[in-house]
């Protein structure tokens, strides 16, 4: 079959990448840590997000101790959900300041944009529009070994702005790894700059930096097939060490701040934004994407 051509060919490449990450090492390792850019202020922060994830809102019209009703409404079929939650005042990762949130679990709703209207004794308080939030697919766990996972009839969640989001986990990976994924049945095409990799928390973690030598490579679909990404992680048992054996790393009484005062990074639940064309120069419209062949290989400890 085309797709398992495509997956030998990536395993081919992975060879390339494994030896010139060793290059790309001191480079790549700079921006990673806890050491990231904070991410802007926002009215929703992540603004992508699966179903019963925690998301937090942000509004000056939201008191302290008060609770809320929040509903997710998608704009793409009108399905709808709620979720309950009481606004607390905590640091902003923005910079730091003190401000009331309120976080809550993403309602069950369709993939694809979404309206958020908050609540209170039955009465609107406030709403955002759905280019603020879109709901997409369950993230995918990954693996400290090397493997070639394939789901069939995946799909994921598409933005308004025809932005498709494919979230992993990689709780489980702490080696260096070089990870190839593509989608046959989605012919999504892509250049570096149109994928970007934010985590749960709202922090944009990583762009396709050309400059960075062994760090990621493209490659071309075939057929069916999506363009291929290969990208290669650094490894993560100092960062996990580090926070496990200092004390100014500590996470005890808040999981987001370090006991010196300084956020904490999640680097394991991780989203890929891709902003790619369709075979006819069209974006993938808001929603959910067809169902597609996800195949993801990973070579582990290179």
């Amino acid at each position: 079959m085309e797709v398992f051509t495509s997956v030998r060919r990536a395993l081919a490449i992975t060879g390339v990448i494994a030896a010139l990450g060793l290059a790309a090492a001191t480079a790549a390792e700079a921006g990673c840590g806890c050491q990231k850019p904070p991410p802007p202020r926002a009215a929703v922060r992540p603004f992508v997000g699966h179903v019963d994830q925690m998301i937090t809102l942000f509004d000056d019209r939201l008191a302290p101790g008060q609770r809320y009703d929040v509903r997710f409404v998608s704009t793409v079929d009108g399905s709808s959900d709620s979720s309950r939650g009481k606004a607390l005042p905590k640091r902003d990762f923005a910079d730091g300041q003190v401000r009331t949130q309120l976080r809550v679990s993403v309602g069950d709703v369709s993939f694809g944009p979404c309206t958020i209207i908050v609540s209170s004794n039955g009465t609107e308080l406030y709403r955002l529009g759905d280019d603020q939030f879109t709901v997409t697919a369950p993230p995918i766990a990954l693996h400290d070994f090397s493997e070639n996972l394939v789901r069939d009839n995946y799909r994921a969640g598409v933005g308004a702005d025809g932005t498709v989001y494919i979230p992993v986990d990689v709780n489980e990976v702490s080696q260096a790894t070089t990870f190839v994924g593509m989608a046959d049945g989605f012919p999504l095409h892509f250049e570096a700059q149109s994928v970007a990799m934010y985590n749960e928390q709202g922090f944009l973690m990583q762009l396709l930096d050309p400059t960075v030598p062994g760090l990621f490579q493209i490659d071309g679909g075939v057929g069916t097939a999506s363009d291929m990404l290969s990208y290669w992680r650094h490894e993560f048992v100092t960062y996990k060490a580090e926070h496990r054996k200092v004390d100014a790393r500590r996470t005890d009484s808040d999981p987001d701040w370090h006991a010196d005062g300084s956020y904490h990074v999640d680097h394991n639940h991780i989203v890929v934004a891709i902003s790619g064309t369709l075979a006819d120069g069209s974006r993938p419209a808001p929603g959910s994407t067809p169902p597609f062949k996800l195949v993801v290989s990973s070579v582990a400890g290179q």
